[in-house]
C-alpha cells in the first residue's frame, strides 16, 4: 500500500485543493502543517487523512516526520506546486512495483527525452519523490540541517554512496511550477529563498567534498553578489539590494558554521 505525504506551509489553497483532488480516497494521506495553524475546514479530506501540526521545520524535516508516522512501506511526496494527471499516482506506483530494488523513484519533471523508461543514478532535484522506506532506513532519511534546497540532492548522493538505486522514470511526465505554492509577499519569499539557497549550497559541498571545495564552488558567486550589491546602491534599487544582501548573508552564515536559522 501507498501513503501520500504533503508538506504545507501557508500554501495557496487552490494548489492544495488541486493536489487533493488528484488523490484517490483509498490512499492514506499524512499532511504535515509547518505553518502550525493552517485552516483545513474548507477542504474535503478523506477519513484516512492524518494532519500533523508542526513549527516551521523545513521541507526535508517535514517529510522525515511524516515518514516516521507512515505505516506503509511506500510513500509518495509531491511538492504542492506540481501538477499531474488524475491517474498519475496509480500508474506511477504500479510501474514502481515492477522495479522493487529502488530506494527513490522520481517522475519526469524536466521533459527529459530518453529511449529508456528508467534512468539510473539520478542526482537532480525531486519535485515528486516515491520512497521505499525499507531501503532508505539503511542510511536514514533527509539531513534536517537543510531547511530549503539541496536536501534531496544530498539524499540522492548518500543513496549512491551506499549503492541504493535512485531512478528517474522518463515516461511519467509532470509539471513543476517552481516556488509558486506559497500565498505570500513575493519579494520576502524570494529573499528568504536566496538566503537559504546559498546557505545550503555551501553546506552541501562542505559536507560532501570538504570545506575548501565548498569555498571554491561559491567564491565567484559571492564576489558577483558583492558587485551587484554595490551596483544596487548606486541605482538606489531596494529590491536588488535586499536580494543580494540575503544571498551574501546566507553564504557567510554557512561558511562560519551557523545553522540554517533564517525563517519567514
Amino acid at each position: 500500500m501507498l501513503t501520500i505525504i504533503l508538506i504545507v506551509y501557508k500554501t495557496d489553497k487552490k494548489k492544495l485543493r488541486n493536489i487533493l483532488s488528484k488523490i484517490d480516497k483509498k490512499y492514506p494521506i499524512i499532511i504535515v502543517d509547518n505553518s502550525e495553524n493552517y485552516d483545513f475546514t474548507k477542504f474535503r479530506v478523506s477519513k484516512k487523512t492524518k494532519i500533523i501540526r508542526s513549527k516551521n521545520i523545513g521541507n526535508g524535516a517535514g517529510i522525515n516526520l511524516a515518514l516516521k508516522k507512515c505505516k506503509t512501506n511506500y510513500a509518495l511526496c509531491p511538492d504542492l506546486d506540481t501538477t499531474f494527471k488524475k491517474n498519475f499516482i496509480k500508474e506511477f506506483f504500479r510501474f514502481s512495483l515492477k522495479n522493487k530494488n529502488f530506494s527513490i523513484m522520481i517522475p519526469n519533471h524536466g521533459n527529459i527525452k530518453s529511449k529508456k523508461n528508467l534512468i539510473e543514478k539520478y542526482d537532480g532535484e525531486g519535485s515528486i519523490m516515491l520512497f521505499n522506506k525499507r531501503k532508505l532506513k539503511k542510511i536514514g532519511f533527509f539531513d534536517e540541517k537543510f531547511f530549503l534546497y539541496f536536501e534531496e540532492i544530498d539524499l540522492f548522493k548518500r543513496c549512491k554512496k551506499n549503492k541504493l538505486k535512485v531512478y528517474y522514470a522518463t515516461k511519467f511526465k509532470i509539471k513543476h511550477h517552481r516556488a509558486s505554492s506559497i500565498s505570500k509577499d513575493l519579494n520576502k519569499i524570494n529573499n528568504l529563498r536566496a538566503w537559504h539557497y546559498m546557505w545550503s549550497m555551501f553546506y552541501f559541498y562542505k559536507k560532501n567534498y570538504g570545506f575548501f571545495k565548498g569555498i571554491k564552488k561559491i567564491y565567484i558567486l559571492l564576489i558577483k553578489d558583492f558587485i551587484m550589491l554595490i551596483f544596487s546602491l548606486l541605482l538606489v534599487n531596494k529590491n536588488i539590494f535586499n536580494y543580494r544582501f540575503n544571498r551574501i548573508c546566507g553564504t557567510i552564515s554557512s561558511i562560519l558554521g551557523f545553522r540554517s536559522f533564517k525563517r519567514p
